[in-house]
């Protein structure tokens, strides 16, 4: 019988991971034994999952969005503790890239009776996890919009409050030369609007911004688009959702293990959709460093 952690974000969703708790905890304590911890502050989800793994929970299952995810996926890199995950947030990007279910109840069974399975983590500069995108640049100047709005605009959750940030940054951003360097490989791109780089393919609520990569590959998807005009930035939105915007002639992408960007000029960087500051910046992969629960 597995020894079970719930560490719930009760301000997830705007409340939606505590209601969803309360729904979800009788048919979990029907399924098992359970511990369950609830955040009190930025950064408690992490101090919340590395505890767990001390006390000997083999699986940690988070209630909330890919904030959440960030945070207690992180105290779980490098312990034998499996992570799990009820979606209750407004994005739930980890959520589409790994395959857990939507669904709180196959969800919830899935914590309890799931598989094991090992995925790749993002390491940025040595020192910060992250299990879906990286972006520099244009996604990260759009990132410091939506994590400004207010209450009422990210209620309506998803892919609103980002395309709010988008129709704001396309106002600011122009672009930067970069100097890139993929498993040592120097790469000079001009007037680089973005650059994601990401274990998983989704960002934004739903975006499809990296339609190939894959949690368990051990490799990274890089994709940039370079001298884009705004024009051609608000053509290539729409097809993002759908994946279909690499077929364009100014986007580009490879695959690497390290990634190095460096610019003349400032340039923000977002790690799981939270601004961490400004280039330049390394991202390593590790293959399989985390051990997630999926339906069986």
């Amino acid at each position: 019988m597995p020894k079970l952690c719930f560490i719930v974000n009760p301000t997830a969703g705007h409340g939606r991971a505590a209601k969803t708790w309360k729904q979800i905890e009788p048919l979990a304590s029907s399924l098992g034994e359970f511990a369950v911890k609830f955040t009190e502050h930025p950064g408690h989800g992490r101090e919340l999952a590395q505890e767990a793994a001390q006390a000997g929970f083999d699986r940690v299952v988070a209630l909330g969005g890919d904030g959440t995810v960030n945070e207690v996926a992180s105290g779980l890199v490098g312990t034998p503790a499996a992570f799990g995950l009820v979606p209750t947030g407004t994005g739930n990007d980890f959520m589409k890239a790994a395959g857990i279910p939507k669904d709180p109840a196959e969800a919830v069974r899935a914590a309890f009776q799931g598989r094991r399975v090992p995925v790749d983590v993002g390491l940025a500069d040595g020192s910060r996890y992250f299990f879906n995108v990286a972006g520099v640049g244009f996604d990260a100047e759009v990132m410091r919009r939506v994590n400004g709005y207010g209450p009422v605009l990210k209620a309506f959750g998803g892919s609103l409050p980002h395309l709010m940030g988008v129709v704001g940054a396309l106002f600011d951003f122009r672009g930067v030369d970069v100097e890139v360097e993929l498993d040592g490989r120097p790469l000079a791109i001009p007037k680089m609007l973005l650059m994601a780089v990401g274990v998983g393919q989704y960002f934004g609520g739903g975006m499809k911004i990296l339609p190939h990569a894959r949690i368990d590959d051990g490799l990274f998807d890089v994709l940039w688009g370079e001298n884009l005009s705004r024009l051609e930035l608000m053509g290539l939105l729409a097809q993002v959702f759908k994946g279909a915007h690499e077929g364009h002639h100014k986007v580009h992408t490879a695959q690497a293990r390290r990634v190095t960007v460096r610019a003349s000029h400032p340039a923000w960087i977002q790690v799981d959709g939270e601004v961490i500051g400004q280039l330049p910046i390394t991202l390593e992969l590790l293959p399989k460093a985390l051990e997630v629960l999926l339906p069986g």
